[in-house]
């Protein structure tokens, strides 16, 4: 008898058990406690920073947290460099030439948390390309090479380190899934414990439709792009970037 037999007669054993009822019968929901073991966080913003890079750390991206918007643009700005810097040392013979080497795929300037990031990287000799969309072999081609992307969230969940991610003319989905690196800035009041309470937020607001229906897309990024074989040998980057950096910051608006 194979493995596969083995398991299949094991299972219509159990399943002829007079003691197990199928389907079950009325069960008790959840308790708020039970539900939220796993994904539970609390505390003030701050707390809630430190634990979303905790969790986004043991998913093999990276963070920090800063005080200000301005801060936030300039810890964009190192680590862009720091990225491009790293990549440049660690070519080995003749450097791929494609044009796009020194441009980031981005959303537009006024769709991010943080005012002038596109001036500020022109200054420095790179270019924020924000496509309002990638329909044609021609646009594709304009960012296929691009290595770097820089978005915002929708909102982010402490409890287990993810981001949501709307996808829209201004807010293009390519620059969190096709660049090989990713930064996302995420303000505080972006930041919830978990993506319970930003859904209940959103009730509450009356936009929860508006959000999900309006948009092309709605992504739940959790750390940086993951795959794994039968044993369990993890790769990271194979569908889509392999570096994610969060930048979370206070800013002015009250949640």
């Amino acid at each position: 008898m194979t493995t596969r037999e083995t398991i299949l007669n094991r299972l219509r054993s159990e399943l002829r058990r007079p003691d197990l009822p199928f389907p079950l019968g009325n069960t008790p929901p959840l308790t708020s406690d039970e539900r939220m073991t796993v994904t539970a966080a609390s505390g003030t913003l701050w707390e809630l920073a430190e634990r979303f890079g905790a969790e986004l750390t043991a998913l093999h991206g990276t963070y920090e947290i800063v005080g200000t918007p301005t801060e936030a643009r300039l810890a964009l700005i190192n680590r862009l460099l720091t990225w491009r810097e790293e990549e440049r040392a660690a070519y080995r013979g003749p450097k791929p030439q494609t044009g796009q080497e020194d441009q980031v795929l981005g959303w537009a300037d006024e769709a991010l948390p943080v005012p002038g990031i596109a001036d500020a990287l022109a200054d420095l000799g790179i270019e924020v390309i924000a496509p309002a969309a990638l329909y044609s072999s021609e646009e594709r081609d304009a960012v296929r090479f691009i290595r770097y992307g820089v978005t915002g969230v929708q909102a982010a969940f402490a409890g287990t380190g993810s981001m949501l991610m709307v996808a829209g003319p201004k807010t293009s989905r390519a620059a969190s899934l096709l660049p090989l690196r990713h930064i996302a800035l995420i303000p505080f009041s972006r930041l919830y414990p978990a993506i319970e309470d930003w859904l209940a937020a959103e009730r509450n607001a009356g936009t929860l439709t508006s959000v999900l229906r309006a948009n092309a897309n709605v992504t739940l990024i959790t750390g940086p792009s993951k795959s794994a074989d039968i044993e369990m040998n993890l790769t990271l980057g194979v569908h889509g970037p392999k570096f994610v950096h969060a930048i979370l910051f206070e800013d002015d608006v009250e949640r």
